[in-house]
């Protein structure tokens, strides 16, 4: 399936603005819909998502939710250099995943 940065944007933008939204559990959920694409594209939409939010609206939520998603977006950054250092696969958010699965359990959701 391909999808448009476009719709990953919108998709992280509507969450955010969420009260309901842990910024890490988007992060989880972003790489678990769409595995396919690229690793740094997912921190492409986290850094395009609260751009947007900082320039088209304001207010105490808002920046908040822009401020985390700036930190999530260093945040993948992080695992992905953890992840080349440790020679692992890190192309793709299928590839941050897998290594969530087994090294960082960080975005994901909380077992039931």
């Amino acid at each position: 399936m391909t999808v448009s940065e476009e719709e990953m944007i919108e998709t992280a933008i509507g969450a955010l603005l969420s009260q309901k939204r842990d910024a890490r559990v988007l992060v989880g959920q972003l790489v678990s819909r769409w595995p396919e694409v690229s690793a740094l594209q997912v921190i492409y939409v986290l850094a395009m998502s609260a751009g947007s939010l900082e320039h088209m609206l304001s207010g105490p939520e808002v920046a908040l939710a822009a401020q985390e998603a700036w930190r999530m977006a260093g945040l993948v950054g992080v695992d992905l250099h953890m992840m080349e250092h440790l020679a692992l696969p890190h192309q793709t958010a299928g590839d941050l995943l897998a290594y969530w699965l087994a090294h960082d359990g960080f975005f994901l959701p909380p077992p039931a």
